[in-house]
């Protein structure tokens, strides 16, 4: 019998083997897919963030920031791609400073460090490429960008070296309560197991109802970045966040580890699995999946002062490659 099964090998499945490989367990994992991190943690924005947006006093507050520190740990640990670049949230209008400021009391609550609201000077100063319209920033250095997929794999292999079993291309179809705990099953038989952490991303859901009355639903979203050629890594060099509305989060820039810049993601609700790129998106109109993107066109989207490109639509779409993820959701869309 197993201590602990594990169903699905991405950055969460590979993190709890990771840790449990250091006891003396017997600790297994139940991947779906023909590899580690194939599904969600393989294509998002790839972002640590720094913990100002948990409402304090919650568990995520709490294990947003410890997590972030703890995963500059592990990334150093196991030479994984990491670059601690920090964040902005912007504010492009009066407006939008109160909620700058809530952001900052949030993030003094729960503990995030050397945060701190900036001016419009401050902020050009740091950033000269964003748009002269900027009024404000909220400024997180802890915030970082990390290599999802090599972060979860360095993890996973780390955790099969001391000794976890992988199980790939094995779904979890069934589960039952028995004495001891669990018995699973897969293509490979019957597993019997004391515990189970559920990792299974988008499929969660599904997991949870075959051990227990439906609790949650999750929502599967679909969302598509712009990934910009290198030659535009150094457009920007920290995260840059929309300040938030009623209608979202909005979309992101941001540099990634291998030096080429990210522009998105929309948000499209989608039935499954389905992560097929769309004309819209190849078309740059993306935007139309969500209110807070489709008020947000490619000139508006980055925020930023693009020399000599009369058409900014054009100017991403010439140097672009399209990443399909899906993100998790539980009713609402939200960025990971």
């Amino acid at each position: 019998m197993l201590d602990v099964a594990i169903i699905g090998c991405g950055v969460i499945g590979a993190a709890a083997a990771y840790e449990l490989s250091h006891y003396p367990l017997q600790t297994a994992i139940f991947e779906a897919e023909n590899d580690v991190a194939d599904c969600t943690t393989k294509a998002n924005s790839a972002i640590l963030h720094a913990g100002y947006d948990p409402e304090p006093g919650t568990r995520m507050a709490r294990l947003n920031v410890e997590g972030s520190a703890l995963a500059k740990e592990i990334c150093a640990r196991l030479d994984v791609p990491y670059l601690q670049c920090g964040s902005l949230v912007l504010a492009l209008s009066p407006e939008e400073l109160p909620h700058l400021q809530k952001l900052y009391e949030n993030g003094i609550a729960n503990g995030v460090p050397g945060i701190r609201l900036l001016s419009a000077e401050e902020t050009l100063a740091m950033e000269p490429n964003l748009a002269p319209t900027v009024v404000g920033a909220l400024y997180a250095p802890s915030a970082a960008i990390v290599s999802p997929w090599e972060f979860a794999l360095a993890m996973a292999e780390v955790a099969v070296r001391n000794g976890v079993e992988l199980h790939r291309s094995c779904p979890v179809t069934r589960i039952e309560k028995t004495a001891g705990g669990w018995a699973l099953t897969t293509p490979s038989g019957i597993v019997e197991t004391r515990y189970i952490i559920n990792a299974a991303g988008i499929s969660a859901q599904a997991v949870h109802d075959m051990a227990a009355p439906h609790k949650f639903t999750i929502q599967p979203t679909r969302g598509e970045y712009y990934l910009l050629d290198k030659s535009e890594g150094s457009r920007v060099h920290h995260v840059i966040f929309q300040c938030p509305n009623e209608n979202g989060k909005g979309v992101l820039v941001a540099p990634t580890v291998h030096g080429n810049l990210i522009v998105g993601p929309n948000a499209d609700p989608v039935e499954g699995d389905d992560t097929a790129c769309t004309a819209d998106a190849a078309s740059g109109t993306a935007g139309a999946a969500h209110p807070a993107s489709r008020a947000a066109p490619a000139k508006r989207i980055a925020n930023l002062r693009i020399p000599n490109a009369p058409n900014p639509t054009l100017y991403y779409s010439q140097q672009v490659w399209r990443v399909s993820c899906l993100q998790q959701s539980p009713q609402l869309w939200r960025r990971i």
